[in-house]
């Protein structure tokens, strides 16, 4: 059977009710039809409200959206530009930024007339350069995500401060909108907490060249594992002399070009006092002050059987910064001797003129093959050397001992500069090396064959590198070892902060 409509039975009701009604039922009749009629007309108005409130509601969530994701896209354009640059992750977007670590006159919006090497500011960065950074904070109007798909929606800065005076977090906030949201029904403001944590963590560079005199290095097929950090003359320019094929993996390792000032300096002085020890001829009485005595403080007896001297010596006390220090002649060995430094201790060596090594040497190496064992608990010893510039540490003697024999000084020989300066380094391929050796002033060289198994673990930071002479083959002279905080008490001024992954945001209520 044909089912009939509502409106359709409704009308027959009426039509009957039209021919069959007294007087009275029609009158009664027309009024519950005109409140039927009503009751139509307002079920059809409210659909009508209805349908109108769900298209505003969903015109208002598809702006939101599109706010939202286009907030999302600011914030991950400025979290770029900090990964890009981590020393700015230390200073705020404007010096009148209301924050805790926002103390001082340097933030972004004058980031192109900052103290580079006080700041470490790359300068060489092309996603981040010091304008860049600058015009960045500058961006407070809306700016579209991408000029050639408007859809993707408009974002614009609010701010980057530091909520604590340590300056161990970073909060970044930015507005998003649709493109044509002119009414800011749906701005969208988002704000992320970076985790900053103090720069020294990164691993050393293998070779730091320090580039002072208008010197040329000749790295020729030399190969370093780690990165290559060099002081030039003309920062963002790689020179010709290096290139990645010097770099034992191209891929993870990369070569750094910055300003000459940005070389880490040696400690001007030799202090005294606890953990600090003089082994200098200078120090001791005239028969200890000969090389042979000199060299054997360091190194051990020639009386021996392969000599070796354990630091630190027993008796010895560690200096208030759980370091031992001790100043020394040179650090010259022509055959086979060990320098063994003891397992969880820092050792460092102030060299006041050469270091020459030669022979099959051992310095930090534990064991007895072509690599350096590891301690089953804790850390192997960590050993610095530090070069002599322009006679810091003293200058190392010269001439004849008045006592049997009349033998030579330490430094015999040698000019004034030299006994004052670590000028030269020269290290044998067949030595095995772990330390990192600072000599601002100093060419090195490994000297020796291609096919020799010896090594230098650390980093090499010198003025120079020189193959004339030495190897010239590809073999690896320095293996990266461990961080700048490991060696370097004022680690953060030479490596960048290290920053955490954001992983979500928060939205914040609109002004």
């Amino acid at each position: 059977m044909r089912q009939l409509s509502v409106r359709t039975l409704l009308f027959q009701f009426l039509l009957r009710q039209r021919f069959h009604a007294t007087e009275g039922e029609r009158g009664y009749v027309l009024a519950l039809s005109v409140v039927i009629g009503l009751i139509i007309l307002t079920i059809g108005a409210a659909l009508v409200a209805r349908s109108q409130v769900d298209q505003v509601t969903a015109i208002s969530q598809r702006s939101t959206a599109q706010g939202e994701a286009a907030a999302e896209a600011g914030l991950a354009l400025y979290q770029n530009l900090i990964t890009n640059n981590r020393a700015i992750a230390a200073y705020c977007s404007e010096t009148t930024t209301v924050g805790d670590g926002c103390q001082g006159t340097t933030a972004w919006t004058n980031a192109n007339s900052w103290n580079r090497t006080t700041t470490g500011i790359g300068i060489c960065n092309t996603d981040a350069t010091p304008l860049g950074i600058q015009n960045a904070a500058a961006r407070t109007d809306w700016t579209n995500i991408d000029a050639n798909d408007l859809a993707k929606g408009q974002y614009r800065f609010i701010e980057y401060t530091l909520p604590n005076a340590n300056r161990t977090t970073g909060r970044l906030t930015v507005e998003g909108r649709s493109a044509n949201d002119a009414q800011r029904a749906g701005v969208t403001r988002l704000r992320a907490e970076i985790s900053i944590r103090a720069g020294g963590g990164s691993p050393v560079p293998a070779l730091w060249l320090r580039l002072n005199g208008g010197v040329t290095p000749v790295l020729s097929s030399n190969r370093f594992n780690g990165n290559i950090r060099l002081n030039t003359t003309t920062p963002c320019t790689i020179p010709n002399w290096v290139t990645t094929s010097n770099l034992s993996n191209p891929a993870t390792q990369s070569i750094v070009t910055e300003p000459q000032s940005g070389f880490p300096d040696t400690p001007t002085t030799f202090p005294s006092g606890t953990g600090y020890y003089d082994l200098s001829s200078n120090s001791q009485t005239n028969s200890n002050s000969t090389r042979a005595n000199s060299d054997a403080r360091i190194w051990g007896t020639s009386a021996t059987n392969n000599p070796s001297i354990t630091f630190p010596r027993s008796g010895d006390v560690a200096a208030a910064d759980g370091r031992y220090h001790y100043l020394i002649d040179r650090l010259v060995n022509p055959g086979n001797r060990i320098i063994r430094i003891s397992d969880n201790t820092e050792v460092v060596f102030y060299v006041r003129s050469e270091i020459n090594i030669t022979g099959t040497v051992r310095i930090n190496c534990a064991g007895t093959g072509t690599a350096c064992t590891v301690p089953t608990s804790g850390s192997p010893g960590r050993l610095t050397i530090y070069g002599n510039v322009n006679g810091r540490y003293g200058t190392c003697l010269t001439g004849t001992i008045s006592v049997s024999g009349n033998p030579v000084a330490p430094c015999d020989g040698a000019s004034l500069t030299n006994r004052q300066n670590t000028n030269q380094i020269r290290i044998s391929s067949t030595s095995q090396i772990r330390a990192l050796i600072l000599a601002p002033n100093a060419t090195a060289s490994i000297t020796g064959n291609n096919s020799d198994t010896g090594f230098v673990t650390g980093g090499m930071w010198v003025n120079s590198w020189n193959t004339s002479g030495a190897i010239t083959g590809n073999k690896i002279m320095v293996n990266s070892e461990g961080s700048y905080g490991d060696y370097l008490n004022n680690a953060s001024a030479f490596d960048s902060p290290a920053i955490s992954p954001v992983r979500s945001w928060t939205r914040l209520q609109v002004p």
